[in-house]
């Protein structure tokens, strides 16, 4: 749709895995190299977690590209497996023919496996993504797994890449053997303020833009919305872009992203705070009867006036009162004095007797 409007080649912020889009962002590149070094060193087990949308799986996606052809690895995305049904899918995506019926059975032959290839010197990967929602269990079982290694070198190596909840999962106590495997918990954090002005760019020049088409202003409004979240800055410049399309505008302003916003219905504090009740998008529009003044400046006017006018009666107010107290003659102060009632005395704290009681008087 907005693609020849703009001049781009391909859409600039699609959802899909792309490696021509990658932007590798500090954090990117330190999760990246750990990750590859830790296999490099036969570590057993390797973790990386990130809050949704900071490009976990586009990582991994990477990761895979940078392993040999000595390397044989299965990603498994499904997550809601059990232990037998997790280690059946990573035999298929290994290509394996397990025939074993029970799980004892497959766990002798897939170990026969493995030291089968390590005698070869190839690599046995196994990559679990959106693993925060494994079960204590399935954990537990694939820490078993790195039991499986010779005198030099692990057999396979797990990797866990999941949300930030996977940190707490591993924290369980019934998990501290599986948590003392892990070296060092890999996270990829989002990007900066900017880190996302050249996320948004490079982008924008892969896509084939010659010219500048997100104002400054715009890029600030798309980092304070997505927070540097990299699926979410693709989803309100994509939207953005398709609203700039149909107001015939090659360059998009802060309104159009708070248009944006109230579409995506994507909401932070801090955009409830700056999001107007009616936001205009960055279209140029002329009004028909002259110069129209905003209501904001006819409160403010109207919130000084009254402010002015009850200075003034204050002022007025405090010079009669003034000029009344000059006119009356002043008289000497008196002593204040306070009117005691004869009815009315202070009780006290405690019951009082005299100390001796006289007689009552005889009666003559």
């Amino acid at each position: 749709m907005y693609k020849d409007f703009y001049g781009f080649l391909t859409y600039p912020f699609a959802p899909t895995f792309d490696p021509r889009f990658l932007y590798p962002s500090d954090t990117y590149k330190d999760c990246l190299f750990g990750l590859l070094q830790g296999l490099q060193r036969g570590a057993g087990l390797l973790v990386m977690t990130g809050a949704t949308g900071t490009g976990k799986t586009f990582l991994l996606h990477t990761l895979l590209q940078h392993l040999d052809e000595h390397t044989h690895a299965a990603f498994i995305v499904i997550s809601t497996f059990t232990s037998w049904e997790l280690l059946q899918y990573a035999a298929h995506k290994l290509r394996l023919d397990i025939p074993g019926h029970s799980k004892a059975q497959f766990l002798i032959q897939l170990r026969a496996f493995l030291s089968t290839q390590a005698a070869i010197n190839e690599k046995v990967v196994l990559i679990v993504d959106e693993a925060q929602h494994l079960s204590v269990e399935v954990l537990e079982d694939l820490r078993l797994l790195t039991n499986f290694e010779s005198a030099e070198k692990k057999l396979i190596q797990i990797m866990l890449v999941g949300q930030l909840q996977l940190e707490e999962t591993l924290k369980c106590p019934e998990l501290i053997q599986l948590r003392q495997r892990v070296g060092r918990i890999y996270r990829l954090l989002p990007l900066n303020y900017d880190e996302t002005k050249a996320y948004i760019e490079h982008r924008l020049a892969v896509a084939g833009a010659t010219e500048s088409i997100f104002t400054a202003t715009a890029i600030e409004e798309v980092y304070l919305h997505s927070q540097g979240i990299p699926s979410v800055i693709n989803l309100i410049c994509d939207c953005a872009l398709l609203f700039g399309f149909s107001d015939k505008t090659r360059q998009i302003g802060p309104q159009t992203i708070q248009a944006v916003m109230q579409d995506l219905l994507i909401y932070t504090p801090e955009q409830l705070r700056r999001r107007p009740t009616h936001p205009q998008r960055d279209a140029t529009v002329r009004q028909a009867h002259g110069f129209k003044c905003p209501i904001y400046w006819i409160l403010l006017a109207a919130l000084a006036v009254g402010s002015l006018l009850g200075a003034g009666l204050l002022w007025h107010s405090s010079l009669v009162r003034h000029q009344r107290q000059e006119a009356t003659p002043r008289a000497a102060p008196s002593p204040a004095v306070v009117p005691t009632s004869p009815a009315y005395r202070e009780p006290p704290l405690l019951p009082q007797e005299p100390a001796v009681q006289e007689p009552p008087a005889s009666r003559r």
